[in-house]
C-alpha cells in the first residue's frame, strides 16, 4: 500500500480543461513513467504548471492521491 504522500513521475496523454461553476480545473488523463496504465484526475490549476501539455513528462507531489503540486520535467528553451 503506497504511503499517504508520494512524489511520482508522470507522462500527460491528455489535457481537457473544464470550468464548475465558474472555477478553473484541468482534467487530465496521465500514465506513471515505466507503467501503460492510464490514470485519470481533476486538477486545481493552482497545483499545476502553466500550460500543460500531452507529452509532458512531469514531477507530481501526491498527498492521499491527491496532487498538491506538479513541475514539468526537463524543459527546453525554443531559441533554436
Amino acid at each position: 500500500m503506497p504511503g499517504l504522500q508520494q512524489n511520482l513521475e508522470i507522462v500527460l496523454v491528455d489535457v481537457q480543461a473544464v470550468s464548475l461553476h465558474g472555477s478553473r480545473y484541468f482534467d487530465i488523463t496521465y500514465h506513471v513513467a515505466g507503467d501503460v496504465r492510464l490514470q485519470t484526475l481533476r486538477v486545481n490549476p493552482e497545483a499545476f504548471y502553466e500550460d500543460p501539455e500531452p507529452g509532458d513528462r512531469v514531477s507530481v507531489n501526491l498527498l492521499m492521491g491527491n496532487i498538491m503540486g506538479a513541475s514539468k520535467i526537463g524543459t527546453q528553451s525554443s531559441s533554436d
